[in-house]
């Protein structure tokens, strides 16, 4: 039997022809085993790395127990155990950061479970524990990465996550219709929008597959009914909708969309959210993270601006570490460092361009940044900003306080006060970063209003976590050079 969630994978008995079937039963093999293979094989690249990491523990004792064989099959199991239970293998309606939390909660708890799979079959593993840790520790790092490579794959192939129908048809719907089309990593497949009143105010980027009831009898078994909660669908019908699954979306306004808890309050529904971007606590264990990645990255990153310095000198006189005045922490100027990518008389050549060229004004006033900049040093100025190596001296701009290595984006007073004022205001209340959410999203590309919609999200929804995440998406955004200018 297949499972309800997997049934849009399983090939029909009648109505396809061979082929149809044959990429049916190929779409729902790769879900259902893509992931926990790739689980398996993370474990053997970790007992391998941590046997060779750790041969004396490895070799030690009078008689020296193969542990290859017993500590892979106890992770391999332990991985899968816990993903399993984690809900890892369910790929809908995961984000990325919630499958970076989980994968990580996995990878702390599968030492664990490893020893008492090891000792629930008489395999002493108190002399191998520490192999165990660095084995779990890198088995979730490789899985992560594994994850990571083969997404995108099991996206391509339409195995990943499950069909999705909206239920809905006005502005809200198309939203939520537009937004999971554009994030297929969520794991949610739109195939067409249900609507018992057909709202005339927006078009539906989705085909029409006619009222709840018509498209529940055809696709209930095997999709995932995603509501739009607008005023069309009442709240009270939502448990009556004739799906197996089904995920209500509210309309969220300004509130936070992560670290939300459900609370039942005498037969109402409350949502629990807090602001960790002011909690004390929080705050305070950001600044020892970012302190311990801080530290050994600007004495590796020492050297390298000393070469750029020279280079800057021998292509344009004038100082080639410059100091700009941006807006930081509840407003207060704060001194960016920065190698010098422009000429000395920047300014001037920009006033310059934008009197003579309509086209650069309006990209200048929708972007704040120019695709061909006149101020550019030629040659080692766009290499400099295209790699973010021109950034590199703001890591002194972390370990002085100034900055935070995530954060929103540092901005002069010209760009913030482009901004609306309830904004400003909100953008204040943090420090800013050397790299935040829009540098990994879109970097130069997000024009004003995505930067403001990325770091409002940034802002309300902040937690380590969250800084995680983007660390581990920055240095992949800065190598292809997506979106810099």
């Amino acid at each position: 039997m297949v499972p309800d969630a997997l049934a849009g994978f399983a090939p029909r008995q009648g109505g396809l022809g061979s082929g149809q079937r044959l990429r049916s039963a190929w779409r729902w093999t790769l879900h259902s085993l893509a992931l926990p293979a790739l689980d398996i094989l993370a474990a053997q690249i970790g007992i391998l790395f941590a046997l060779t990491a750790l041969p004396a523990l490895h070799d030690a004792g009078e008689a020296p127990l193969n542990w290859d064989l017993p500590l892979a099959s106890a992770l391999g199991a332990a991985m899968l155990a816990c993903h399993r239970i984690l809900g890892l293998y369910d790929t809908a309606g995961h984000g990325a950061l919630e499958r970076l939390r989980l994968r990580v909660i996995g990878a702390v708890v599968a030492p664990c479970v490893t020893v008492t799979i090891l000792a629930a079959f008489s395999v002493a593993a108190t002399p191998a524990l520490p192999v165990i840790i660095l084995a779990c520790a890198t088995a979730g790092a490789v899985g992560l990465l594994l994850e990571a490579l083969v997404c995108p794959v099991l996206i391509r192939h339409g195995a990943w996550g499950s069909p999705a129908l909206v239920v809905g048809s006005g502005p809200a719907a198309a939203g939520l219709a537009e937004r999971l089309l554009r994030q297929p990593e969520l794991g949610l497949r739109p195939i067409g929008f249900a609507a018992d009143r057909i709202s005339g105010e927006v078009a539906m980027p989705l085909a029409n597959l006619g009222t709840v009831a018509e498209a529940a009898r055809l696709h209930g078994s095997k999709a995932v009914a995603v509501v739009a909660m607008s005023g069309e669908v009442a709240s009270g019908e939502i448990a009556r909708l004739p799906f197996h699954r089904v995920i209500a979306v509210p309309e969220s306004g300004n509130l936070p969309t992560l670290r939300v808890n459900f609370r039942s309050l005498g037969g109402d529904l409350g949502l629990e959210v807090s602001n960790l971007s002011q909690a004390v606590l929080q705050r305070r264990l950001k600044r020892v993270l970012e302190l311990l990645i801080t530290i050994p990255v600007f004495m590796v990153a020492l050297p390298v601006i000393g070469v750029l310095v020279v280079l800057i000198k021998m292509i344009s006189p004038g100082p080639a570490i410059y100091v700009q005045r941006r807006v930081g922490l509840h407003g207060r100027p704060v001194a960016v460092l920065k190698l010098r990518t422009m000429h000395t008389d920047a300014e001037r050549l920009l006033a310059d361009l934008l009197a003579r060229d309509p086209a650069a004004r309006e990209e200048w006033d929708r972007y704040m940044k120019l695709a061909r900049d006149p101020r550019v040093l030629p040659g080692i100025g766009d290499f400099l900003r295209r790699s973010s190596l021109d950034e590199l001296p703001q890591l002194w701009n972390v370990l002085r306080g100034d900055l935070s290595l995530i954060g929103p984006r540092p901005f002069p007073d010209y760009h913030v006060a482009r901004f609306g004022s309830e904004f400003q205001q909100l953008r204040m209340s943090v420090k800013p970063g050397v790299t935040g959410l829009w540098q990994i999203a879109e970097r130069s590309n997000a024009d004003l209003r995505r930067q403001e919609a990325l770091d409002t999200f940034y802002i309300q929804n902040w937690s380590l976590w969250l800084d995680l995440y983007i660390v581990l998406k920055t240095l992949p955004a800065v190598l292809c050079a997506r979106g810099a200018r």
